[in-house]
């Protein structure tokens, strides 16, 4: 159960303004009503928050954001020493957060560890969990894996949540990756993917799904489990704590079921037993 004595937990929620379909205060007044004791406080943009409020200075974050980046998926290094026009470009994006851009990777633990960093202390006592909503793909490559791979989710303090690898992360049917090697044009696969995307329908998340707030819902709960009782997944594919590797897992977790399991509801009704400060 939880390492410490639980008292509660505040947690912060910060937007990704990219995404325009999730709806934030039914996300936080889920949080609310199901984890106790837990106050949900919904902020802007994480990097627009830092620039505002902690003082971050644009031009240093560009750099450290682009030195982040992944060109390799199969080596997963970041680059490190990034080249100016990685910076700018990073810079742009800095000063436009509601823009989205495919086809970029980032290190999750990399980033995570970046963000981490621009946190003030008084915000990073225990009890105090960040979660960040983000369009950048992140990807990571795992002890035993051969390569890396895109991520949904990063745990730890902050968690990062990426709203494109709810999207793109996922595997869809193997018939489409059958089909998707007909064709050597990266063009042409990606008309292929976007109407196979179209045929499969409900099936799948897209961008801008209307569905993408029940789907946060869950994995902002993975982020809280991890953070309160060191784990955050479940083998149960109806539970909203099941790693999905598939649209169709992903879909059947958190918009089928949309619920916890009988043990993970349990701990969390645990914490209500728990005496407070």
């Amino acid at each position: 159960m939880t390492l410490k004595p639980y008292r509660g937990l505040t947690l912060y929620i910060y937007k990704d303004p990219s995404t325009r379909t999730i709806r934030y205060a039914e996300l936080a007044e889920y949080l609310q009503e199901h984890v106790p004791r837990c106050g949900v406080e919904v902020r802007d943009e994480f990097l627009t928050h830092a620039r505002k409020h902690w003082g971050a200075e644009p031009r240093h974050l560009s750099s450290s954001i682009a030195s982040a980046r992944v060109v390799d998926v199969l080596e997963c290094k970041p680059v490190g020493e990034p080249l100016p026009g990685e910076v700018a470009f990073e810079e742009r994006m800095l000063l436009n957060p509601d823009r989205r851009v495919g086809g970029v990777l980032y290190e999750g633990y990399m980033l995570q560890s970046l963000f981490q960093s621009l946190i003030p202390r008084d915000e990073l006592r225990y009890g105090m969990l960040h979660t960040i909503l983000t369009h950048r793909i992140l990807v990571t490559r795992e002890l035993g894996e051969g390569r890396g791979h895109a991520r949904t989710i990063i745990l730890g303090q902050p968690v990062l949540i990426s709203t494109t690898g709810l999207v793109e992360a996922p595997a869809l049917p193997r018939d489409v990756y059958v089909k998707l090697q007909l064709f050597k044009s990266p063009d042409m696969q990606q008309l292929l993917l976007e109407e196979e995307r179209r045929k499969l329908g409900g099936r799948v998340l897209s961008p801008d799904d209307e569905r993408l707030t029940e789907v946060v819902k869950g994995y902002a709960l993975m982020g809280v489990f991890y953070y309160l009782f060191g784990e955050a997944f479940c083998g149960d594919m109806r539970c909203r704590l099941y790693n999905a590797h598939t649209h169709e897992e992903l879909v059947e977790a958190q918009i089928r079921s949309g619920r916890l399991c009988t043990t993970h509801q349990q701990m969390l009704d645990f914490l209500k037993t728990s005496p407070a400060a």
